[in-house]
């Protein structure tokens, strides 16, 4: 597993990481969400399912009812190629179960195979994936853990990605930096997001007329670094 962490300073931050996240997922994976209560596990599904093109509004807790299923516009927004053939989300939550035996009943065999796998069409999102642990022993999945800091908004959010995930597009920029805020818009940007470190194209040539109008004033001289992405 490779592993990346940072801290995220408030929901936008968050939202950000999790359309990273929806970037690089296909059909068929599963990603188990690690936290305690008030972590922010539902905020990231959240974020994760929109970026993938399920419907505003539509995603809930399943801490009752164990699975939601979500269906997925192709439209999504994270890109017409990475997300190709994944026509639902699975909403797992896992926290009310006592061990993989509880699953028989909430129509887990329609969406995983007898291995743990997510079906082929499916992208897998598990809350409190630890109290059914045994089902994905042999499944290599993505994890997300999220720690509550000092600071009420903030949080420490670590991803893991398996090794046979290394190739895929935006994998890389995923685990090497931290969602950033634009500084032309003050939106937060995904580490997937190929304007990096700004919100579009426009924002970033609204950017570089600042630095050729002699907007931007500096206390010292700028350097090669001032200009780097």
């Amino acid at each position: 597993m490779r592993e990346f962490s940072f801290v995220s300073l408030n929901e936008g931050a968050t939202a950000a990481c999790a359309r990273g996240v929806a970037a690089v997922l296909r059909g068929g994976d599963t990603v188990l969400l690690r936290g305690g209560l008030g972590a922010g596990k539902t905020t990231l599904v959240r974020g994760i399912a929109d970026a993938l093109g399920v419907a505003k509004g539509l995603v809930s807790s399943p801490t009752f009812v164990i699975v939601n299923q979500y269906p997925v516009n192709p439209t999504g927004t994270t890109g017409k190629n990475s997300n190709a053939g994944v026509t639902e989300v699975a909403h797992v939550d896992a926290y009310r179960l006592t061990g993989p035996d509880d699953l028989e009943s909430v129509g887990w065999d329609r969406l995983f195979d007898e291995h743990g796998r997510a079906r082929g069409d499916v992208v897998a999102l598990v809350e409190w994936p630890e109290r059914i642990a045994a089902v994905f022993k042999d499944v290599e999945c993505a994890e997300v853990l999220l720690e509550l800091q000092a600071t009420a908004s903030a949080r420490k959010v670590t991803l893991r990605v398996p090794d046979s995930w290394r190739e895929r597009p935006g994998v890389e920029p995923l685990l090497s930096r931290a969602p950033i805020e634009c500084r032309t818009t003050r939106e937060w940007v995904a580490p997937t997001a190929s304007t990096y470190p700004f919100a579009s194209e426009r924002a970033r040539m609204a950017d570089l007329n600042k630095w050729f109008t002699g907007s931007y004033t500096i206390s010292r001289p700028a350097t090669p670094s001032d200009f780097e992405e």
